[in-house]
């Protein structure tokens, strides 16, 4: 028996990318899962997928997870119905890049409303059924939640923001029993990556060119870690040695880090300002 079998898990941003793949490879590990977003018809596919995948107990729920309410009543319908809640995962979220010059106001409320404040909510809603039944929280942050460049600060804040607050929670958690860890993905091809990518400034375009430090992961890969981070129980988890080393060169050495970061970025503008001149 495997650790997910029977497990009953709340899984939001579960219909696209990191979440379907989680969900889909949950499924085939015995465990029941809910999962949560927006879109009605991807979610509606992604539970067909469910069921051809492993016939059970899984649910899809549309929920705005900025809605306290409305993610209330979705964590303890899901909680009555599979009778108790052993797992949550905090997935939904979405980038948007931008200097803080030029990028609207509203763009870093947006953010910190949906991949902060939604995390927030599902957590709030899930403590009870999660005490009850000595369960795991899992925050979904990113790789640029511990570290960033330019053009990500309304993102990185939102994603900073659920570091932290995923260090308070594991502390608040620990005296009831419940388990807490966090996740830093790195870039992974996803529909929201392709979203991302449609007004991305040239100037990110080029400075993600000149990484020479990660590269771009399946969806399939990087939901596999995730739930093999759960299982192991550690606190922050990464994927792929090349993570590995960007948030140990980031702790360890900050100053290089930096160093090596601001190279990059200088070359980057070199080569933007290059292909502006041979546009003229």
């Amino acid at each position: 028996m495997g650790f997910y079998t029977g497990k009953k898990v709340f899984l939001s941003g579960g219909s696209k990318g990191i979440g379907r793949e989680a969900a889909l490879q949950l499924a085939g590990a015995g465990a029941d899962v809910t999962i949560a977003a927006r879109g009605q018809a991807d979610l509606d596919a992604t539970l067909e997928a469910l069921q051809a995948a492993r016939p059970g107990a899984h649910r899809a729920v549309s929920v705005d997870i900025r809605d306290p309410a409305a993610v209330q009543a979705a964590m303890d319908d899901a909680a009555a119905d599979h009778g108790g809640l052993d797992v949550l995962i905090c997935n939904a979220g979405y980038a948007r890049t931008g200097d803080v010059a030029t990028s609207p106001l509203d763009a870093y409320s947006e953010l910190l409303q949906v991949n902060y404040l939604g995390h927030v909510h599902l957590v709030k809603a899930a403590v009870p059924h999660l005490v009850a039944r000595k369960g795991h929280i899992s925050l979904v942050s990113s790789m640029l939640g511990f570290m960033s460049v330019y053009g990500y600060s309304a993102y990185s804040a939102s994603k900073f923001a659920t570091a932290g607050f995923a260090e308070a929670l594991r502390q608040e958690m620990l005296l009831e029993g419940v388990t807490v860890s966090v996740f830093y993905p790195p870039t992974t091809e996803t529909p929201g990556l392709e979203e991302e990518n449609r007004d991305k400034p040239p100037l990110v375009w080029a400075i993600e060119s000149e990484n020479s430090f990660t590269r771009t992961y399946t969806a399939e890969a990087v939901a596999r870690e995730l739930l093999r981070s759960i299982e192991r129980g550690g606190f922050e988890n990464v994927v792929g040695w090349d993570s590995w080393l960007v948030f140990w060169a980031r702790r360890a050495f900050p100053a290089i880090f930096r160093f090596f970061s601001d190279q990059e970025l200088r070359a980057a503008a070199r080569k933007v300002a290059s292909q502006g001149e041979k546009n003229r």
